[in-house]
């Protein structure tokens, strides 16, 4: 959850990210929006990250990269989530 929120929130993490490659970037990105739905299923989401615009940027991010392999299934993932977090 830590190294998640740190990946997602804060200007250090982003500035990692930014210097790995897309792939890297992506996948990391993905799996750590994964951890924070869970962590705020599991009401552990201490630090109240909301991973909304976070979503809706990886998902434009993964229509446009290349050579993913499991793209369908990582955009119907966050295409769920979208729906989860939009519902009143």
């Amino acid at each position: 959850y830590e190294y998640a929120g740190f990946f997602l929130n804060t200007l250090a993490g982003r500035s990692y990210l930014l210097r790995r490659n897309s792939r890297q970037r992506i996948l990391t990105n993905y799996y750590s929006i994964l951890i924070l739905d869970r962590a705020n299923e599991e009401t552990l989401n201490r630090h109240g990250i909301d991973i909304i615009p976070h979503i809706d940027f990886l998902s434009s991010e993964i229509t446009t990269q290349r050579g993913l392999i499991y793209k369908k299934q990582y955009l119907a993932t966050l295409d769920s989530l979208k729906e989860k977090y939009r519902a009143p």
